[in-house]
């Protein structure tokens, strides 16, 4: 599993790619992102003495998948680890499945298994499509 980095320069305002936003502040915690009610990909992670990547995933509507993320009994366990924080893309919709492919076997995220009725069906042949890895990614 790949290591996550202390976050600083991902929490400090994402300025290691202009892939995940948002770019202009710092990654926010999912319960206080307002990101738009727009299709895109996303990446959930939590913090704390061993931080983890949770989930990536490509949805239609990507406040509403945020919300529904916020009630999932895996993502309530994992609050209390130092806050649960997001990052979200808009890139072409015929990259999502190949971009998520990429980022799900790069980062291994623990709950990539779980259904979320709001993340789009994706292709699991569709061949992965190096994207930048989402905030405080150490390779």
């Amino acid at each position: 599993m790949k290591k996550l980095s202390k976050f600083v320069g991902g929490l400090l305002g994402g300025k290691e790619s202009n892939l995940w936003l948002p770019n202009d502040r710092p990654y926010p915690r999912l319960t206080e992102a307002d990101a738009p009610a727009r299709e895109g990909i996303y990446a959930v992670w939590h913090l704390g003495v061993r931080p983890q990547w949770l989930r990536v995933g490509a949805t239609t509507d990507l406040g509403a998948a945020f919300r529904t993320l916020e009630q999932t009994p895996w993502i309530v366990t994992h609050q209390g680890n130092a806050g649960i924080y997001v990052a979200w893309g808009f890139p072409p919709a015929t990259q999502y499945a190949g971009m998520v492919r990429h980022l799900t076997e790069t980062l291994t995220p623990a709950f990539q298994g779980e259904v979320l009725m709001e993340d789009l069906a994706l292709d699991a042949v569709a061949p992965a499509i190096v994207c930048a890895l989402p905030p405080g990614t150490r390779t």
